[in-house]
């Protein structure tokens, strides 16, 4: 059973994540209508977009043409770009983030580790977030993550939808 501390730490992720999205009006963002409470927990109402996510259609498909790549990284970019400029790193750019939709929009999602740099961290000391294959080095330091480990995670995105594989195995040790 999950202990009260950290079930209101899932609350206070959830509701970061809705103000992190409703931040952001942008073409290749998910977009946040509302944050609804049931019972007390917070539930985020998001745009459903027709998709799959980049990471299964590279497990179903293989890996992208290069143009298809190129596609994705000015999508994600420039959804990266007006996160940056309100002020949130989205820590966890990966294949599985980035949704493909079915009339061709590409759209990055899930800030649901997203930090507001104004905010205080939410993360515990030696605690560290994101997907191990496509998480900056300074993020798997413990160091202070910037933009510039959303620019890495697009990199390892890339790297992933071009060849078909994760930039590397991360085995036994995932950091």
């Amino acid at each position: 059973f999950p202990t009260r501390r950290s079930s209101d730490l899932v609350r206070e992720r959830t509701l970061r994540e809705a103000r992190a999205i409703a931040a952001l009006t942008h073409p290749n963002v998910i977009s946040v209508f509302d944050v609804a409470r049931h019972n007390g927990e917070p539930y985020v109402v998001m745009e459903l977009v027709a998709s799959r996510s980049l990471a299964e259609l590279i497990r179903r498909h293989g890996k992208c043409s290069i143009e298809q790549a190129a596609l994705v990284a000015d999508s994600v970019a420039a959804a990266l770009d007006a996160a940056h400029h309100r002020g949130i790193t989205h820590r966890d750019v990966k294949p599985g983030n980035v949704l493909i939709g079915d009339d061709g929009r590409i759209k990055l999602t899930d800030f649901g580790i997203a930090r507001i740099v104004a905010e205080v961290t939410m993360t515990s000391s030696g605690l560290i977030l994101g997907t191990p294959a496509f998480i900056a080095p300074e993020a798997a330091a413990g160091d202070p993550v910037t933009p510039a480990a959303d620019l890495w995670g697009l990199g390892a995105t890339l790297y992933a939808a071009v060849t078909g594989d994760p930039p590397y195995d991360a085995g036994d040790d995932p950091v």
